[in-house]
């Protein structure tokens, strides 16, 4: 996962889980800092810009149905990369493990 699929993976998460009910200002206050830092700058204007989020009061949620594809297929790139290092883990213990039974280390 690269850099700009970091950035909008985390933003997209975050926005993902803020209630847009009457709790919603509640959380806001609570949780500002956080929220305040995915609701800004280069990441939230390029997600708004691709209709990935909306800023619409009366929309139920802040991460709008193409957002919500866009998070998916970042999280399966992200479970994609952990496998891809797991199973180079696992070979590398599995090489270490047989030149131990053959003698050479």
């Amino acid at each position: 996962m690269n850099k700009i699929d970091k950035e909008w993976y985390e933003c997209l998460k975050a926005l993902s889980k803020i209630p847009r009910d009457h709790n919603l200002d509640k959380f806001m206050t609570e949780n500002i800092k956080n929220i305040k830092n995915y609701m800004e700058g280069a990441t939230w204007n390029e997600l708004h810009v691709l209709g990935h989020v909306t800023s619409n009061p009366s929309v139920k949620n802040i991460v709008t149905p193409s957002g919500l594809e866009q998070l998916r297929m970042l999280e399966d790139i992200r479970r994609k990369d952990l496998t891809l290092i797991a199973s180079v883990v696992a070979v590398v213990i599995s090489l270490v493990a047989l030149a131990k039974s053959m003698g050479w280390i």
